[in-house]
């Protein structure tokens, strides 16, 4: 299926304030709806579920002969890839194991973003922030979730988190299949260390590394930019919410009739819910989801969001952001791959 992609925002044809909470877009093939107490409603409403991505691809192994059993093994671990009992049940054991040693994770962690910033964060040669920062502090964080040390993901080109385009085509499938069993590979070798098993390690990988990764250094990169030039980080007002996300949108699917704010939606409807609902406050706007696929790694993004500028705001210098790169191809995150930044005494 050919269609706009990521960078399709339907909010910039015209005022964004004109635009009503929902509506038809024929280029997409689906509702948009971009207000935040409509997309509060579908995701705690039963009347919308999330596409069967387990399904999907035990229908194209079986159709086309590709071999998805990696992939499948990692979507029988995340919860967003399901509805009932089995949601309910991932959703219990991923919360589980975000929550085990939770206060010596955010200890080391914490411990982790101080030494990294005081050392790379210096007048000088250039820094990548998230090369350099939001990415060594995040693999700090998540090997202490884990009990092992993070594997290798790319920075371009296919990521295994890709996973969740469900327009995908069979090359790309392949690609992340394989992605997705050098994980399983690399996590089964290191079971004895392993704080779960290799199938919950590669789901929370997937689904969070990515996500947690592309919303810190979205938001670094919406601050530094909003703030402008000639301002020093420690005079710098971090806000205490993500003011950006890297998961611009989700999408859910009408299981059956159903009406919302008057539109008139029908059984298989896809529908696309624009997380990023244009308030100045990013406390307000519902990154995280409502209801009961809202998301578990919230409270422990919002810390890592605030531990990591608080050591940022410590900082007496200006800063020049000289290139940005977003990681290309990519259809489900706005991961930034690199932020490079000069930083003024």
């Amino acid at each position: 299926m050919s269609m706009p992609r990521l960078e399709y925002d339907p909010r910039q044809i015209g005022e964004r304030e004109d635009l009503p909470p929902i509506e038809w877009v024929p280029s997409l093939g689906c509702w948009c709806v971009f207000a935040a107490e409509e997309i509060a409603s579908v995701l705690k409403s039963r009347d919308f579920v999330v596409a069967d991505f387990s399904d999907l691809h035990r229908k194209l192994a079986q159709k086309v002969g590709v071999d998805c059993s990696a992939a499948v093994e990692a979507l029988d671990h995340i919860a967003i890839a399901h509805e009932g009992e089995r949601h309910a049940r991932i959703r219990k054991d991923t919360a589980r194991i975000l929550k085990a040693d939770l206060a010596l994770t955010k200890q080391n962690t914490a411990a982790a973003a101080n030494e990294i910033v005081s050392k790379i964060c210096q007048p000088g040669p250039s820094i990548d922030l998230v090369r350099d920062i939001v990415r060594p502090v995040c693999d700090v964080m998540f090997a202490n979730i884990l009990g092992v040390g993070s594997v290798a993901r790319s920075d371009a080109g296919v990521s295994a988190s890709q996973i969740f385009d469900i327009y995908l085509g069979l090359n790309r499938r392949a690609k992340i299949n394989a992605e997705a069993s050098n994980m399983l590979e690399a996590f089964t070798s290191a079971q004895g260390e392993l704080k779960t098993s290799p199938g919950y390690a590669v789901g929370l990988t997937m689904l969070g590394y990515d996500s947690i990764v592309g919303s810190l250094g979205s938001s670094l990169l919406h601050v530094l930019r909003e703030d402008g030039a000639g301002k020093r980080l420690c005079d710098v007002s971090f806000p205490p919410a993500l003011p950006a996300t890297g998961v611009p949108y989700i999408e859910r699917f009408a299981k059956q009739d159903c009406t919302l704010k008057g539109a008139a939606i029908r059984k298989g409807d896809r529908v696309r819910l624009y997380l990023d609902d244009g308030s100045v406050d990013g406390a307000g706007r519902p990154f995280f989801g409502k209801g009961r696929h809202s998301c578990l790694g919230e409270e422990l993004s919002t810390w890592l969001w605030g531990t990591l500028t608080a050591e940022l705001g410590k900082l007496p210098f200006a800063w020049t952001i000289e290139r940005v790169e977003r990681r290309k191809p990519d259809w489900v995150f706005v991961y930034y791959s690199s932020i490079l930044v000069r930083l003024h005494g």
